[in-house]
């Protein structure tokens, strides 16, 4: 009976995945919980939009451990400010990014790889409005030969030796990409002998998915939902102290399905950065929290010294799903290489 009910069971995460591949091709995109850390994902008009040289991103997520064959995400991005020579006239960004999703015993996942391009003008001494478009590539994947069907239950176990009558072993499926997006930064930096302060807040929309692109699997095709990103990420320091506080949201809408995600983060500078050469920038560590709306509360902590900064968080299960992941649900890091302006005489890279 216990090995008759762990087959059942099997088979009934297998049907269940199955649905999903067949029924589910326009749930949410690829996103992660420290979603600050992804601007190209969020939004290509944040594309170079920063107050500094290059900045370079590394993401990965191990999510939903409790189901065995866990979902494992990793991404990378990369972008600059082009002929930012004046920082009161307009100009450029440009950055690449990639992701790559993978699932369960069949692998299935996406793999996606974008161009952004951004025109930055400046509105105002301390604001910056950015439009920026993604051009990109993507292939979903999946190799079925792992997978175990109904069919090969021999009444005590499952056995792969017996014909699964599937004649199916592997999937793959390309298109293109196309999304937009507005952005508006105010950014309002006092940079002195001792210390910053600054108050910076930036908000963003951009819609993905303009051109439609169509998802097929088999006999199986439909054409993907747009997917409308909103969000909004702050800076403010605390005058006279080393204490900084650092909201951010975000909101998606792709079909019917919806996510809000909010939260605060509380920083601490540890070290102020040098300001005639600019070679040392501040350092120091954030603690926060996000909720993101009937999922998942997530605690997170950063912490920067140089050009460098490493994000480190866990989602925290709260939903009807909690009885079987047990609180489970995924662990994040991300690692970032920012070149930023710091300094009262700017540094040149060739």
């Amino acid at each position: 009976m216990e090995r008759f009910m762990k087959a059942k069971k099997i088979v009934f995460l297998v049907s269940c995945v199955t649905a999903f591949f067949v029924n589910e091709m326009n749930a949410q995109d690829v996103h992660f919980s420290q979603f600050n850390e992804t601007p190209q994902l969020l939004n290509p008009g944040a594309t170079g939009v920063y107050n500094g040289y290059m900045r370079g991103i590394i993401n990965y997520k191990n999510q939903w451990m409790a189901m065995g064959n866990e979902f494992n995400t990793m991404a990378a991005s990369f972008d600059i400010p082009m002929f930012d020579y004046n920082e009161r006239k307009a100009h450029l960004g440009a950055g690449l990014n990639f992701f790559n999703d993978k699932a369960g015993d069949s692998k299935f996942g996406l793999t996606q790889v974008n161009l952004c391009i951004a025109g930055i003008i400046p509105v105002a001494e301390a604001s910056k409005l950015s439009l920026g478009v993604s051009l990109g590539g993507a292939q979903q994947k999946a190799n079925l030969s792992s997978v175990v069907w109904g069919t090969q239950y021999n009444g005590q176990g499952f056995d792969p030796t017996l014909n699964s009558g599937e004649n199916v072993t592997n999937f793959a499926n390309f298109y293109f990409d196309l999304g937009a997006g507005l952005y508006y930064e105010y950014s309002n930096k006092k940079v002195n002998f001792s210390r910053d302060d600054e108050k910076r807040l930036a908000i963003g929309v951009a819609y993905f998915h303009l051109n439609r692109p169509e998802q097929k699997m088999f006999s199986v095709s439909e054409k993907m939902y747009g997917k409308l990103v909103v969000n909004i990420n702050g800076h403010f320091d605390k005058a006279g102290s080393k204490i900084s506080f650092e909201p951010s949201a975000i909101y998606f809408m792709q079909g019917p399905n919806m996510e809000i995600t909010a939260g605060c983060a509380i920083r601490y500078r540890l070290k102020n950065g040098t300001k005639i050469t600019g070679f040392y920038t501040e350092s120091g560590v954030a603690l926060g929290i996000h909720y993101r709306l009937n999922d998942a509360i997530i605690p997170q902590l950063y912490y920067q010294v140089k050009d460098f900064s490493i994000g480190i968080s866990y989602d925290v299960n709260i939903s009807s799903y909690k009885k079987t992941s047990k609180l489970n649900g995924g662990a994040e890091i991300s690692l970032k290489y920012h070149i930023l302006k710091g300094a009262l005489f700017k540094r040149k890279y060739m």
